[in-house]
């Protein structure tokens, strides 16, 4: 009798175990469209390339299809509700991730919506190939959780002789009169593949007779 309630208890933990990790499959990436620097990688699937090479501050744009896949017959006919779409871009910023994610939206039925994703990569970026993870998560009108997943890859090339102005360039004071003097602070990046030894910075304003 003891053995017979230990396992009934274990297959009821089995039966609970698994309908707590189960997942639908209703949710479906239909469709993936890559904008970079204004150049288009269109209808990319699951384990394809980004055709456009991306560079420091490219400008990068997800176009991604979900489609809720309940079609009424069989299936039921169920809304998938408080979906997200979040594009990781794994280790590419210093071996960090860069992740935005869409605000909640439903879909009806054979149905589907497309989201617009945007990044901006940082000047500092990360020479190579990169993993683009999209993973789509929402919830049916019975509680059933769904996802979908599609990764696709992304390289960055740098040129490889290439140095940039930061933004903050101080001059201070910003006026200056005769006998005065002032400080120019400039930061400078090298943005390109190769290490810059000899670099020099010069300084030069034609009318005030300047050339440092």
């Amino acid at each position: 009798m003891k053995m017979l309630k230990i396992l009934l208890g274990m297959f009821v933990m089995l039966i609970v175990a698994q309908a707590v990790s189960a997942v639908g499959d209703k949710l479906n990436i239909t469709d993936i469209d890559v904008e970079v620097d204004g150049k288009n990688s269109k209808n990319l699937e699951d384990g394809d390339d980004i055709s456009k090479e991306a560079e420091p501050e490219s400008e990068i744009e997800f176009k991604i299809e979900i489609t809720n896949s309940y079609n009424g017959s069989g299936t039921g006919d169920l809304d998938i509700e408080d979906i997200t779409v979040e594009v990781t871009i794994q280790e590419i910023d210093d071996d960090d991730d860069l992740e935005e994610e869409s605000r909640e939206f439903d879909i009806r039925a054979d149905d589907d919506k497309r989201v617009t994703i945007n990044f901006k990569l940082p000047l500092e970026v990360d020479e190579g190939t990169f993993d683009v993870e999209i993973l789509v998560e929402g919830e049916d009108e019975n509680g059933l959780e769904h996802e979908a997943t599609a990764t696709i890859t992304l390289e960055v090339e740098k040129e490889n002789d290439e140095v940039r102005f930061q933004k903050r360039t101080l001059l201070s004071p910003s006026e200056l009169s005769c006998q005065r003097t002032t400080q120019l602070t400039v930061g400078v990046l090298n943005t390109g593949s190769n290490d810059q030894d000899d670099s020099v910075l010069e300084i030069a304003n034609s009318e005030l007779e300047i050339n440092f």
